[in-house]
């Protein structure tokens, strides 16, 4: 059966694959090249012109390769940052193994909501996020320090990112208010957590909230918030590149060649991998501490990044989207965390 996007041209007198082509588009050596796919050996050509050629294989609606890659741009995700790329809410899923085989499994569920900004023409959006229904090795944290961490990450939030319009957290919009709801809510938590212990983690919380540069530094450097709020232009990428990314949260960033692929084949969604790999000559030690050594390590750290979307054609909007960030020491796997977003229809 001839599949239903192809024709039968029946070959008339004077024709060529030069004038054919010219009707529908194509170059002479692209209609060739696209009868030759579809036929039967013994009928494939061989020179442009159809002398005792009787039928040759023609797309229904051809569309040069230029036309194809607009198309394709048509059903990225838009070159600026909107509300609508996202879902209100995902289902998250974040996996720490090592060597020794101790995975750590926590799940919780984030709600995103784009705030209307009064001022106009500002380059950045802002966007609540909260993070909740935490679960560790899935059963719900009761150790200390995750209930009184936890409990503090609560009191502050809505955390309001300001967003740029190209992509990545640019800053955090009225910072002062974190403080100022921790200050309301500290005197609960300290009802309910008492003791020495708790007292000096509700302090060193409690100062933190007056160091905007730490606090930024905490979010966008998490796995979560590299993956939750990607540059625009990674949808775009046609050749390698250089970017900036945190294997740790907390150390400094590292310079990492990248590259892309991507995967229109299905009817509704578009996926997007990218991947990429160190580009700075720094040991393992100075990533983990988040402290360079000032002198070049005879001993790189080999680690890898990828960061993988699957986004709606007609939306735009993120469906899932995963990371997983791979160091290595000696050759030997030295730790992976991998990270999972589901789009969740649940309202919180």
């Amino acid at each position: 059966m001839m599949n239903e996007n192809i024709l039968l041209h029946e070959v008339q007198p004077g024709d060529t694959l030069e004038k054919i082509g010219k009707t529908i588009g194509m170059t002479s050596d692209q209609l060739k090249d696209f009868h030759n796919s579809h036929c039967n050996r013994m009928d494939k050509l061989w020179f442009d012109n159809l002398v005792g050629v009787r039928q040759i294989f023609v797309p229904k609606a051809y569309k040069s390769p230029e036309e194809l890659i607009i198309e394709k741009k048509k059903e990225l995700p838009p070159p600026d940052v909107t509300k609508d790329f996202y879902a209100d809410n995902y289902s998250v899923k974040e996996t720490f193994s090592n060597s020794l085989g101790n995975d750590l499994v926590i799940e919780y569920k984030i709600n995103i909501n784009f705030k209307i900004n009064r001022e106009t023409n500002l380059p950045y959006l802002i966007a609540d996020v909260r993070c909740y229904d935490f679960t560790k090795n899935t059963a719900t944290p009761n150790d200390k320090m995750s209930l009184i961490s936890l409990a503090c990450m609560e009191s502050i939030y809505p955390i309001s990112f300001m967003v740029y319009v190209q992509g990545k957290i640019s800053g955090i919009f009225e910072f002062e208010k974190l403080r100022q709801r921790f200050e309301k809510r500290r005197p609960d938590l300290e009802d309910f957590f008492i003791g020495e212990i708790y007292k000096t983690y509700l302090d060193k919380f409690h100062a933190s909230l007056e160091n905007q540069e730490f606090i930024l530094k905490q979010f966008s450097s998490a796995l979560l918030y590299q993956l939750l709020f990607p540059k625009t232009e990674w949808f775009y990428k046609t050749n390698n590149w250089t970017e900036d990314f945190h294997f740790v949260q907390n150390s400094f960033h590292l310079k990492c060649i990248m590259s892309a692929e991507y995967n229109h084949e299905n009817t509704e969604t578009v996926e997007t991998l990218l991947k990429g790999s160190i580009k700075d000559p720094f040991c393992l030690q100075e990533i983990i501490r988040g402290i360079s050594f000032n002198e070049e390590s005879d001993e790189p750290a080999n680690s890898q990044v990828e960061l993988w979307y699957l986004t709606d054609k007609k939306t735009k909007k993120m469906l899932e989207a995963e990371a997983s960030v791979s160091l290595w020491n000696d050759n030997e796997l030295y730790r992976k965390q991998t990270l999972k977003l589901t789009q969740d229809e649940e309202i919180s």
